[in-house]
C-alpha cells in the first residue's frame, strides 16, 4: 500500500521564477516530521526549475519533470492548456488522504480548475493566489487579455461550497478577500501560509563608507520610478542606485554594473542603506517581491502608503520600515545623514528578528501542518 502523497506541482514558473517562494515552502514541508513521516513529497515542476534549487532542498526532494511553457511568452491561451492539463491530470490521479499543492496558475487556468473541481469535488487542492488578485481591485482592466478581466471572472463562477481551497502569502490578503467577497469566501476557504524570508547573510560583506538608497525591480510606472529618480536629482549627497533587470545603475554618475545570480542580486541590496519603494498604484491585495528581497537583506525601507507597506509597518513597526504619504516627507527623511546611518546600524537586529516572525521557517512549517489538517477533519 503506498504512502500519502503530497504533491507541490509548479505548472507556471520556470528556472528562478518565484524560486525563493518555492525553495522557502519545500524548507518548510521537509523540516515538518509531522509532514514528512505521513506523506511522499513529490515536486512537479520545470527541470530549470529544480536546477535553480539549492543543492540541500533538491537531496530531499523526489523530481518529477513536467512541460511549463515560460510566462514571459505570453500566449496565453495556449499557456493555460499547458497548465490546466498538468493539474487535471495529478486531480485524477489522486487518492483519498493526498495534498496537491498549486503553487502558482494563470487566472484563466484558475477559472478551469474551479469549475472542474466543482464537478469532481475533490479534497485536498490547494491553489496558491498570487499578484493575479490585483485584477479584483483594479476596475480599469476590463479587457479580455488582462489577468483581472478572469480573476473576475473567476470569483463569479466560484460557489460557495466550493472544495477548491486557497493559499495566500499573508494576513491582510485573507482579510481583503473576506471583506470583498463574503458571499463568495469564508475563513475556512482560504489559508495562509506566509512568504518565508530567509535572512541573507552579510558577515563577508565590507562596511560600506558611502550612504546610499536603491529602487529593486522592473522600473514600471505604478513603481513610479520617476519619483525615485527625481529624489536622486535632490539630494546629491546620497548615492542613488537601481537594481533589476540584471544590472545596478548609478543615477547619478551614469554608470551601470551588471549583476550575476541571485547572491549577486542580494548582495547588492545589501550594501545600501535605505530601500525606497514610492509605488502609486497596485499591490493592493499582494505583497512586492521586491520588498521581500529587501526585508530578506535587513535594509531599512522607505515606501509609500499602499495597502501591502502599511501591513509591514503595522506587523513590524518604525524598526524595519517608515511610510511616506509625500515626496516632500521622502526628501525630509533622505537628506538627514544620521537618520540613514541609525538605520543602517540596525541590519543585524531586524535580521535576528526576522528569522522569529510570521515569515520565518517555523511559523510556515506550522501553516502547512495546519492547511494539512483541515483535510483530516470531519
Amino acid at each position: 500500500m503506498r504512502r500519502r502523497q503530497f504533491i507541490f506541482i509548479e505548472p507556471s514558473k520556470v528556472g528562478i521564477q518565484h524560486i525563493t517562494l518555492i525553495e522557502g515552502y519545500l524548507r518548510a514541508l521537509t523540516s515538518s516530521d509531522a509532514i514528512t513521516q505521513s506523506f511522499d513529497l513529490i515536486f512537479c515542476a520545470s527541470k530549470s526549475t529544480f536546477a535553480s534549487l539549492s543543492k540541500a532542498v533538491r537531496g530531499q526532494i523526489c523530481h518529477t519533470p513536467i512541460p511549463v511553457m515560460n510566462p514571459e511568452k505570453r500566449r496565453l491561451v495556449l499557456k493555460t492548456l499547458v497548465e490546466f492539463s498538468i493539474v487535471l491530470r495529478y486531480m485524477l490521479t489522486m487518492r483519498r488522504g493526498d495534498i496537491l499543492f498549486v503553487s502558482c496558475v494563470l487566472p484563466t487556468t484558475l477559472l478551469m480548475l474551479e469549475a472542474i473541481n466543482g464537478l469532481l469535488r475533490r479534497r485536498g487542492v490547494f491553489v496558491s493566489l498570487h499578484g493575479e488578485i490585483e485584477g479584483l481591485f483594479d476596475r480599469s482592466l476590463k479587457g479580455f487579455r488582462s489577468y483581472g478581466f478572469w480573476i473576475r471572472k473567476w470569483i463569479a463562477l466560484r460557489c460557495p461550497n466550493s472544495l477548491l481551497a486557497l493559499v495566500v502569502i499573508d494576513d491582510f490578503v485573507k482579510r481583503k478577500l473576506l471583506a470583498e467577497y463574503s458571499d463568495k469566501l469564508t475563513d475556512t476557504d482560504i489559508f495562509v501560509v506566509h512568504h518565508p524570508i530567509s535572512p541573507f547573510s552579510t558577515a563577508d560583506l565590507p562596511i560600506q563608507s558611502i550612504q546610499s538608497v536603491c529602487f529593486i525591480g522592473y522600473r514600471t510606472r505604478f513603481k513610479d520610478f520617476e519619483q525615485f529618480r527625481q529624489l536622486s536629482d535632490l539630494i546629491p549627497h546620497v548615492t542613488f542606485l537601481a537594481i533589476g533587470g540584471g544590472k545596478a545603475e548609478d543615477l547619478r554618475l551614469a554608470r551601470t554594473f551588471p549583476i550575476s545570480g541571485t547572491y549577486d542580486y542580494l548582495r547588492k541590496i545589501t550594501e545600501c542603506s535605505i530601500a525606497v519603494f514610492p509605488y502609486n498604484s497596485g499591490y493592493t491585495c499582494s505583497l512586492p517581491a521586491s520588498a521581500l528581497d529587501a526585508l530578506s537583506t535587513g535594509v531599512y525601507i522607505v515606501a509609500s502608503d499602499r495597502p501591502s507597506f502599511t501591513n509591514l509597518e503595522e506587523y513590524f513597526g518604525p524598526e524595519f520600515i517608515t511610510i511616506c504619504c509625500s515626496i516632500s516627507e521622502s526628501i525630509a527623511l533622505l537628506s538627514d545623514t544620521q537618520w540613514i546611518e541609525q538605520k543602517r546600524s540596525g541590519k543585524v537586529r531586524r535580521l535576528e528578528r526576522l528569522l522569529k516572525s510570521k515569515y520565518g521557517p517555523d511559523t510556515v512549517r506550522a501553516s502547512f501542518e495546519k492547511m494539512i489538517l483541515s483535510q483530516t477533519l470531519p
